[in-house]
């Protein structure tokens, strides 16, 4: 009977074995695994003899051998108790997982690298910009308003023939006059002339409905003027040599391409440019605010 007895009862695990030493010494799984330098469930595992779970047989037997030690029971009789073949669970699953990591190493890479190739790309854009739009703002022309530069230009001149006409129409009305009389016209109609020029000056002078800004230019520049009335009245590139005469209500917005080659006046007087940045557009208003 005691024979059938033993028979009928299971053998013992080798988990199993190991738990019972452990709770005979009274020690939690925490501290255990605290001694040993594993983890909680690396020391479930080993006593629920899931032995596939923890690795390759080497590292079986090195918990098995640590565990032993920290408990100071005998090692040979527990790795009695250990299956002859302890092999490794889903290992085609490991090999397959590192393949796939050695794919997304590959894929990061040439990620990184079409990220470089796109900076570069947008950065040569943008230097090429940058390089060409300052000599493309002052090589632009455009065509000049006929109607309101002709007649900016050409009004002053017009009144100045209108009075001279006058006048030498009067002149045959004298014509009993002796010949000093007729010697000394000429200085006469000077006169007038000079006098009739006078009035027109000081009244653009006085009037700020016919502000004058004259420009000469030394070389080739870029010009936009706008009047007080926000009419464009000047627009294009002037050439070495000309003369630039415009007319209308102040203030005058001006923009210049080489400030630094274009000698201005305004109602006459001078106007000091010198303070504007070379090499760069000079934005500023006739009369300058202080």
């Amino acid at each position: 009977m005691n024979e059938e007895n033993n028979l009928e009862q299971p053998q013992e695990t080798l988990g199993q074995a190991l738990k019972k030493r452990r709770e005979e010494a009274g020690m939690s799984l925490e501290q255990l695994a605290s001694a040993l330098k594993l983890s909680v469930l690396q020391l479930q595992r080993l006593e629920n003899d899931e032995h596939e779970l923890l690795g390759p047989i080497t590292f079986v037997r090195g918990y098995i051998k640590s565990y032993c030690r920290e408990l100071k029971i005998d090692t040979q009789a527990i790795l009695a108790l250990l299956p002859e073949q302890v092999e490794p669970a889903k290992k085609s699953k490991m090999q397959s997982f590192s393949r796939r990591t050695e794919k997304e190493a590959n894929d990061n890479r040439l990620m990184l690298f079409s990220y470089f190739i796109l900076a570069v790309i947008i950065g040569s854009s943008v230097f090429w910009w940058w390089q060409n739009s300052s000599p493309a703002l002052e090589e632009q022309t455009a065509t000049i308003m006929p109607s309101q530069l002709e007649t900016s230009e050409l009004a002053p001149a017009a009144e100045q023939l209108s009075s001279e006409t006058e006048q030498l129409n009067a002149q045959p009305a004298t014509s009993s006059v002796p010949p000093e009389s007729e010697n000394a016209q000429p200085a006469t109609n000077d006169a007038n002339v000079v006098e009739a020029k006078k009035p027109i000056e000081e009244q653009s002078n006085l009037d700020p409905e016919h502000s004058t800004v004259v420009m000469h230019f030394n070389e080739d520049s870029w010009v936009e003027i706008h009047d007080g009335n926000g009419d464009r009245i000047a627009f294009g590139v002037k050439k070495a040599g000309y003369v630039m005469t415009v007319t209308g209500p102040q203030p005058f917005n001006v923009v210049l391409g080489k400030h630094q080659v274009v000698d201005i006046t305004f109602q006459g007087e001078a106007v000091d440019t010198s303070h504007f940045a070379k090499n760069r557009l000079a934005k500023f208003t006739l009369p300058l605010s202080e």
